[in-house]
């Protein structure tokens, strides 16, 4: 590489291209920093990552035993190793005395150790530049005082070549910094570049004030996008916290201005239930000032919760975590063929399993300040702790990668204060977090172990709140019905009548009735986890608590009724779902309308009935706030006795119907239609959709993602096809990308369809993605077998085959031939001719599928299918069969097969399928896949012989007469397949029925008994089809 000095202004500022370099630094002989270095990595060697140490000028206590720990780690190393320094191995940056001689000077046990390591014999040692000392790649004192002082060499990356038994595996690492915008470069090696992150180290910080203060550890955040957090978190906890003692001045007054304000009250002075009339007084006071406190201190919550928001809005670069950029990258890597990828700079230490491949981070060997949630809802909670961290590399029969991680809390104390770094109220306040090891052990490994950190499953902890907040909502809502038909105790009545009129507890018991009946509605809603339900119940716990006082001084209710509260207050994380926002306009609109309707024919008739009988009238306005109160159940307008005795009854059920339809409604899951609107275009979607089945589809049902009745979820290079009936959003086939992919598109899709209301189920679910299934709470329940067959091995010959083989030389006997066609490019005449087979084998107007079929046929965008036409001896088409692609076996899977109902030979659709893999054979493919036999193992007696077990086998053959179950499998074992299980995944056992409907609707089983016809779409009950658009079930009757 050649020098570079750089041009002096007139004032004597270095220059490069016009661009001011920092720090005044000439830049004279450059050491040469490719951009990356391979290096070969033998069976048995071992590779050391470490990165993030930020070694300064100064030696710390931290830094010391940090350095010294590190140190051992390094000299334990034995036989050939590779150390590599994978960024900010010195804090260049934010420094006085950007000199990494002194900072190795001032940390002697980890540069002999260094040293000592890359002497040894097929040693070598590796330093990366990161975000806080570049300048190690550009300027060349401090590039050289590296090489020479660690015998290390430069490189911007470093690729990885592993030799294991299994091959060679390639992995890169990097220091990551070009993963973070905020500190991301265009030219490393240049000293002009200057990104936010370098202000933020360089001017923001430094300016916050000295350690002592309260903003102290701010330059040490292990996410520096948490700095807004941390900037809150110190305003509430160290600023503000100090003042709050305040809030108990309005306490105080209350106290003093209440107590004359109860010999206002009536029957205060008197002697009630046991008590003096002064320490009555008290209760009343002190009730009251409570009540008053609890919501300043509410007020003040809410007040530094809103101030917290504020600040912690003002990102500093794009949300998400510090890794997910980096991991995406892994991903791609993984996709392509690395093993994996591993950076630094996040010091947020991580190994993650991306199916075949892995992503790491190093973390961080130092000081850092990392943020712990809080209770209550208030600002995270910021400690000072010593981490260590780093990654090793084991080239053995496989590549072997461990992460070793220990972390300490510290207790640090403030130069000025001397108080510990965390107070009290924050000690208090965090949640405590995980247990780690103060020494350093191994935490994770690829390819045999999980993830680390593990990622919170918050679907289940969601699950069981809402569960729990819909039993208990049920419950009070139970509750309150019972309560509201009970007479109040004689003197707990006596207590609230010194308070209130009779007409208002008597008001109060009809709205609590009312209240129980609204939470029993929203229950299901809650269980959905809809954010509005949420509300609106809270709402009304809160109400009915005050109301079941009011109406009884019913003290029992009112405490369960606030313990439900607070539940749904504590777990308001969990409720976020949305509804479908137009059903609730036209619920709205119904039920406004329908009110004033009922409202004006009752006091319309109503005037009329008392003009005629009692010869008299009641003012309009005054009939209709009579009428308006018995739709709600209150009665405070009086009406003629023999008047009210009829419409009383009758306007509360009209109220109560208005009601639920509204709930009905208004707590509705989102309509699909509405999200498909949302979308640019379904074309482009479904162009999209195409591309990622192209790329990625493996699976034999993978193609019947493009039924166009199926929307898709797009998440990087995977897509999940599905469909919403009701609540259900039903799955199928499996998510489709990169095996990378897997555990990030499904934990995606899962957040989205929560927060549509939507109940998750999978059908036709294969066996490989069961894991990931259930690592999510789910449930799985076997469904039957696939049938595959390998084309290659295939044969009629032999006595197992002999009626098979008959049947199609008999066919072909007869004059019967076969032909293949491309369906997308079939000559018009023929594919006439084949919808007249569709339409005479049709057993029903309307054909059913979701899972395993494409839904159309003939249609031009549909690249690659195989289309098998068998003609009579007249030429004329009989029966056919439409396959599409499936890489996954090489070969294709079955879509549609149809034969018309003429007098044909037994034995016609054998003869397809025969001459279909023989087709197949030729053309070099390796399998077929057929029908799905529903329940096979239990047919075939795989399952055992017990009750249950034969129970089953009866149900299944009853069954079989109309939906053909057994016959399919008798049908598909005559060709010897390799049977692939299909299970059926849902979300929780109290779900079941409503999946089962939804997959029943989805399938369009109208053949089952007494709910069939409930089934059957609206085309079908008026009796007419689309012959030129099927949707056709994967499935065959059995052959003639």
């Amino acid at each position: 590489m050649v020098p570079v000095v750089p041009a002096e202004q007139g004032d004597g500022i270095p220059v490069m291209d016009g661009i001011p370099v920092p720090d005044a630094v000439k830049v004279t002989d450059v050491v040469e920093v490719p951009d990356v270095i391979e290096v070969a990595v033998g069976v048995g060697s071992r590779v050391m990552v470490v990165s993030d140490l930020l070694l300064g000028s100064q030696a710390t206590p931290v830094s010391t035993s940090i350095s010294i720990e590190l140190s051992q780690a390094i000299t334990r190393c034995d036989g050939p190793a590779v150390l590599i320094l994978a960024g900010n191995l010195f804090e260049l940056l934010a420094t006085d005395r950007p000199d990494p001689l002194a900072a190795l000077t001032a940390h002697p046990e980890l540069t002999a150790a260094v040293v000592a390591f890359g002497r040894g014999v097929g040693r070598q040692v590796l330093c990366l530049p990161g975000s806080r000392d570049g300048r190690v790649a550009w300027d060349g004192s401090a590039g050289r005082t590296v090489v020479e002082r660690l015998g290390a060499k430069l490189a911007l990356a470093v690729e990885l070549r592993v030799e294991t038994g299994a091959g060679t595996r390639e992995v890169r690492v990097e220091p990551g910094h070009r993963f973070d915008p905020r500190n991301a470069v265009v030219d490393p090696r240049s000293p002009a570049e200057s990104p936010l992150g370098h202000h933020v180290a360089k001017e923001i910080l430094p300016s916050l004030g000295p350690a002592g203060t309260w903003l102290a550890g701010a330059e040490r955040l292990s996410d520096p996008s948490a700095f807004p957090r941390f900037f809150a978190s110190r305003l509430v906890y160290r600023h503000l916290a100090h003042y709050a003692g305040w809030l108990l001045i309005p306490f105080v007054l209350a106290i003093v201005l209440e107590l004359p304000l109860t010999y206002l009250i009536p029957g205060v002075g008197h002697h009630r239930a046991g008590l003096a009339p002064w320490p009555l007084r008290l209760v009343v006071v002190g009730a009251t000032t409570t009540v008053y406190l609890a919501l300043v201190l509410v007020g003040a919550l809410l007040v530094s919760r809103r101030t917290s928001a504020a600040i912690s809005g003002a990102a500093l670069g794009p949300s998400g975590g510090p890794n997910d950029s980096a991991r995406a990258e892994a991903r791609a890597l993984v996709t392509s063929g690395h093993a994996g990828l591993i950076t630094g700079h996040t010091r947020q230490p991580e190994l993650a399993m991306l199916g075949p491949g892995f992503y790491a981070n190093t973390g961080a060997a130092g000081e850092v300040v990392d943020e712990l949630p809080a209770r209550m809802g208030l600002p995270p909670v910021f400690r000072h702790r010593r981490l260590l961290s780093w990654l090793e590399i084991e080239a053995g029969a496989d590549l072997h990668v461990r992460l070793l991680h220990a972390h300490q809390d510290l207790a640090h104390q403030d130069p000025v204060s001397a108080k510990p770094g965390r107070r009290p109220v924050e000690r208090l306040m965090a949640r405590v977090g995980p247990v780690h090891d103060s020494r350093p052990v191994v935490v994770a490994s690829f390819p045999q172990g999980c993830s680390w950190p593990p990622v919170a499953d918050t679907s289940r902890h969601q699950r069981k709140a809402r569960r729990a907040a819909a039993v208990l909502i049920a419950a009070v809502g139970l509750i309150d019905l019972v309560s509201a038909v009970t007479p109040p105790l004689r003197g707990r009545l006596g207590l609230v009548l010194d308070l209130v009129p009779l007409s208002v507890s008597k008001a109060a018991t009809a709205l609590v009735a009312l209240a129980g009946l609204g939470l029993l509605a929203l229950a299901q809603a809650v269980r959905r986890g809809q954010r509005q339900a949420w509300a609106v119940s809270l709402s009304l716990l809160v109400g009915t608590s005050v109301g079941n006082l009011v109406k009884g001084g019913d003290w029992e209710e009112t405490a369960v009724a606030l313990l439900a509260a607070s539940y749904l207050v504590a777990t308001r994380s969990s409720f976020a779902a949305a509804v479908d926002r137009p059903s609730l306009r036209r619920g709205a609109l119904t039920v406004v309308t329908g009110a004033i309707a009922t409202i004006v024919a009752t006091v319309a008739a109503l005037e009329v009935s008392l003009s005629v009988t009692d010869h008299r009238l009641l003012a309009p306005v005054t009939a209709a706030e009579a009428v308006a109160q018995r739709m709600v159940g209150v009665r405070t307008v009086a009406l003629p006795h023999r008047v009210g005795d009829f419409l009383n009854p009758a306007l509360l059920g009209v109220g109560v119907g208005l009601a639920i339809l509204l709930l009905a409604l208004a707590f509705r899951p989102v309509v699909n239609a509405g999200l498909a609107a949302l979308a640019p275009t379904a074309a482009l979607a479904t162009i999209r959709a195409r591309e990622v089945v192209r790329r990625n589809g493996q699976g034999t049902l993978d193609y019947f993602a493009l039924r166009a009745d199926k929307t898709h979820f797009f998440w990087h290079a995977s897509l999940v096809a599905y469909g919403v009936y009701g609540s259900v959003c039903l799955v199928s086939p499996d998510p489709i990308g990169p095996e990378a992919e897997r555990d990030g598109v499904w934990a995606s899709f899962r957040k989205f369809a929560d927060a549509q209301g939507w109940t998750v189920a999978v059908l036709g679910a294969a066996e490989a993605w069961l894991p990931v299934y259930r690592s999510t709470g789910m449930h799985d329940l076997y469904l039957g077998d696939e049938g595959v067959v390998d084309v290659t091995s295939f044969s009629l010959a032999g006595g197992h085959h002999k009626g098979l083989r008959q049947a199609v030389n008999r066919i072909a006997k007869y004059g019967y031939t076969i032909s293949f066609h491309d369906p997308a490019h079939l000559d018009p005449e023929l594919a006439t001719r084949v919808r007249a087979v569709m339409t005479k084998s049709r057993r029903g107007d309307v054909e059913r599928g979701f899972s395993m079929t494409l839904g159309r046929i003939f249609d031009p965008n549909d690249q690659g299918l195989l289309l098998a036409v068998a003609s009579g001896p007249d030429g004329e088409p009989v029966a056919f069969c439409q396959f599409v692609p499936a890489p996954g076996i090489n070969g294709y899977s079955l879509d549609l097969m149809r034969r018309d109902d003429g007098d044909h030979p037994n034995g016609l659709l054998d003869f397809v399928v025969v001459r279909t893999i023989e087709h197949l054979r030729q053309e070099g493919m390796q399998g077929l896949g057929l029908n799905f036999a529903t329940m096979r193992a239990v047919l075939a007696g795989e399952t055992g012989e017990s009750l249950p077990q034969r129970a089953q086998r009866w149900v299944l053959r009853r069954m079989s007469g109309s939906m053909q179950i057994e016959s399919l499998w008798r049908f598909n074992s005559k060709f010897d397949p390799t049977w692939q299980p299909r299970y059926g995944v849902y979300d929780a056992p109290e779900h079941a029925l409503a999946v089962a409907m939804a997959i029943a609707r989805a399938e369009s089983f109208w053949e089952l008994p007494v709910i069939g016809r409930f089934l059957m779409p609206d085309d079908a009950k008026k009796g007419s089809s689309d012959v030129t658009s099927p949707a056709p079930v994967k499935s065959a009757a059995p052959p003639r």
